[in-house]
């Protein structure tokens, strides 16, 4: 009888080396894919890195111009709001020393007008600003040229400047209006020591510094003094700042403006409803006031 042929690997355990290898292959496909994968990402940073090496200084070139462009901006931008913010400082500035003359020029009326009934207060006052286009400043005249336009000036109104009184109209013709200065040789305002109510006359003499004049040897009068209008004759209302008593020598009393008038470029010319009897009443008043001392 003859054997029969047995084979050498059985069906069952090709069946098992054939599952193990396929689970080894798939856990090396696995380990592939995750080093592939680490690869790339080390090739992509790698890359990455690279094109930003290159492109960061093309980038800072090219944003460099929008970047002026930003900042010169911005400056002139805070310049244009500074300006309009120094303007409007400018504005209340002056409005606050509008009040701040207003209230000084109260306190004093109240002290001398409180027991008295039936009082007539002053017509209110309006302005208009002018630009000065000369000046003249010699042995014999201290005036201004001012551009007035189309606005109504007469002569006698009151020219200021930021804080205080430096002359009135002489003459208009035209658009244009000449102002004399207190400092000019015929001006004669009538004015007060603030402090002590003594009264006398500002007097213009050509020079920086005006005297006052007319007041009594015993008179309390100080170096540092304001000398503000007194309001008589009608022409100045009382109580506007001119200047304070800078020197008193030998009997004369020398009174320093406040405004620096050689820097003055603007003024408001305030008119107080002057006529022309009002301003020979002041004369009048003036004179009388000057031959009785």
């Amino acid at each position: 009888m003859r054997r029969r042929n047995v084979p050498l690997i059985k069906v069952s355990d090709l069946k098992v080396v054939l599952r193990r290898l396929s689970a080894v292959l798939l856990f090396i496909i696995a380990f592939m894919t995750i080093l592939l994968s680490k690869v790339d990402s080390v090739a992509i940073e790698a890359v990455h890195k690279v094109v930003m090496d290159i492109t960061g200084p093309v980038m800072q070139v090219v944003e460099f111009p929008s970047r002026v462009i930003h900042r010169i901006y911005t400056y002139f931008y805070d310049i244009s709001h500074i300006y309009s913010d120094n303007q409007e400082l400018r504005a209340e500035n002056k409005q606050m020393l509008i009040l701040q003359n207003k209230v000084r020029t109260l306190e004093v009326e109240n002290q001398l007008l409180e027991r008295l009934l039936n009082y007539v207060p002053p017509a209110e006052a309006t302005f208009i600003s002018a630009k000065i286009i000369a000046e003249s400043g010699d042995n014999f005249t201290n005036m201004l040229l001012v551009y007035i336009g189309d606005e109504y000036v007469q002569k006698g109104q009151i020219v200021m400047g930021d804080e205080s009184v430096i002359g009135r109209i002489d003459k208009v013709s035209g658009h244009y209006a000449k102002v004399i200065l207190v400092t000019d040789i015929n001006s004669k305002i009538p004015v007060v020591i603030e402090r002590t109510r003594v009264r006398g006359i500002l007097s213009g003499n050509n020079t920086e510094t005006p005297s006052l004049i007319f007041t009594r040897s015993s008179a309390d009068i100080q170096e540092g003094d304001v000398v503000v209008t007194s309001g008589v004759g009608g022409m100045f209302p009382s109580g506007l700042p001119i200047g304070f008593v800078s020197s008193i020598k030998n009997g004369e009393i020398a009174v320093e403006t406040m405004a620096d008038i050689s820097r003055v470029e603007y003024v408001r010319i305030v008119d107080y409803g002057l006529s022309a009897e009002d301003e020979n009443l002041q004369s009048e008043l003036m004179e009388s006031e000057n031959n009785a001392r």
